[in-house]
C-alpha cells in the first residue's frame, strides 16, 4: 500500500506540473537559459555545501577534521536523496558517530540541535523577508495574504519552539524522554546562537547559498523575481518536502514551482529553473556524499578481511555496518 500511495502521489505531482506549465515551454525555457547564469547557481550550490562542512564542525569538534568534513558530505548526500531532507541528514550524522566517543546522548542533543537550528533559521529568513515585503521594500507581491501569512507562521513556529525549551527546562525530570530531546535539541541550538563562533557563518551560508542557487536559475530563465518573493517562495515550496518522497521527487518540484508562480514568476519558466535547480541541488551534495562514502568500503572489507573467523560454526554472519574509525584521518 505504501509503494501503490507513492506512485499514486508521484503521478498526481506530475500532474500538476503538466498543468502548471506545458512540456514544450518548459524545454524551450530550459533550452534558451544563460548558461553563465547557470554556472553562477552551480557555484551558489557548491558554496552552500561547504558552509554545511562548516558549521557541522561548530556542532561536532571531536572528530578529526578529515573524519568530520567526510561525515558532513555524506549527511548532506543522504539528505539530498533521502526522503525526508535535513532529518535524514541528522540521522546518518548520528549513526556515523557513534563510535567517536561524544556519548549516545549528546550526540542526539548535538544532531538535534544542528537540526533545528537550520529550521528555525529559515522560519527567521521567511519572517523577516515577509516583514519587508510587506512594509513595501523590494519587487513582489506586497499585499498582508502574500506576506503576511508567512510572517505569522514563522512567528508561531519560533514562538512555539521558545516555549518548548523553556517548559522543557522547567519541568525537565516530569517530562517524557522525547519531549527532554527536543527541549535540550532547542536549547543546543540558542546556545550556539549565543557563543560567537565563526563557524556559524555557515549555517547562513548553507541556506543563503542555497537560496541563491534557486536565485541564480531564475534568472537563467531571463525572468526577474525580487530577492525577498524568491525567499518566501522558497520556504513554501521546502515545507512540501516534509512528504516523504525520495530526493523530494515531484513534491519539490511542485511545490517550489508553485510557490514562484504564486509570487509573481512566469508558469514555464518557473517549472524549467526549478527541475534545473533541483537537479543541481541534487547531484551536487549527492556526489559529494557518494565520494566522501567510497573509501569507508574499502576500508570495512579491508576489516572483515582482517577479523579472525568465528569460533562457532553456526555463528550467523550479519551485514557489517559502516564505521568511520574514530582516528582515521589522523597523522
Amino acid at each position: 500500500m505504501r509503494v501503490l500511495g507513492t506512485a499514486v502521489l508521484s503521478l498526481a505531482l506530475v500532474g500538476a506540473l503538466l498543468w502548471l506549465a506545458p512540456p514544450a515551454q518548459v524545454i524551450d525555457s530550459i533550452g534558451d537559459m544563460n548558461p553563465v547564469w547557470l554556472l553562477a547557481a552551480v557555484g551558489f550550490e557548491l558554496g552552500s555545501c561547504l558552509s554545511y562542512v562548516v558549521v557541522f564542525r561548530r556542532f561536532f569538534p571531536e572528530p578529526p577534521r578529515p573524519v568530520s568534513r567526510q561525515v558532513a558530505w555524506i549527511s548532506m548526500g543522504a539528505g539530498a536523496v533521502l526522503p525526508g531532507g535535513n532529518f535524514s541528514s541528522a540521522a546518518t550524522t548520528g549513526w556515523l558517530l557513534r563510535n567517536h566517543g561524544i556519548g549516545a546522548a549528546r550526540l542526539v542533543e548535538r544532531c538535534g540541535a544542528l537540526l533545528c537550528l537550520l529550521t528555525l533559521l529559515g522560519f527567521f529568513v521567511n519572517g523577516v523577508a515577509g516583514a519587508l515585503l510587506l512594509v513595501g521594500i523590494g519587487h513582489g507581491p506586497h499585499d498582508l495574504a502574500h506576506s503576511g501569512i508567512p510572517i505569522l507562521v514563522s512567528l508561531s513556529v519560533i514562538g512555539f519552539a521558545l516555549a518548548a525549551m523553556i517548559m522543557g527546562r522547567r519541568h525537565h525530570a516530569r517530562a517524557p524522554a522525547a519531549a527532554r530531546s527536543v527541549a535540550a535539541s532547542l536549547h543546543g541550538a540558542w546556545e550556539a546562537m549565543l557563543v560567537p563562533d565563526w563557524r556559524m557563518l555557515g549555517a547562513a551560508g548553507f541556506l543563503c547559498l542555497d537560496m541563491a542557487a534557486l536565485w541564480a536559475a531564475c534568472r537563467a530563465t531571463g525572468h526577474p523575481l525580487g530577492a525577498l518573493a524568491l525567499a518566501v517562495a522558497y520556504f513554501i515550496g521546502y515545507l512540501a518536502t516534509m512528504i516523504p518522497m525520495p530526493a523530494g521527487i515531484g513534491v519539490l518540484d511542485s511545490g517550489l514551482a508553485g510557490a514562484l508562480v504564486l509570487y509573481g514568476f512566469s508558469p514555464a519558466a518557473s517549472v524549467g529553473a526549478v527541475l534545473v535547480y533541483h537537479a543541481i541541488s541534487v547531484w551536487i551534495p549527492g556526489l559529494g556524499g557518494l565520494v566522501a562514502w567510497l573509501p569507508t568500503r574499502g576500508r570495512v572489507a579491508a576489516n572483515v578481511a582482517a577479523a579472525p573467523p568465528p569460533r562457532r560454526s553456526r555463528s550467523r554472519v550479519g551485514c557489517q555496518p559502516l564505521t568511520i574509525p574514530p582516528g582515521d584521518g589522523e597523522a
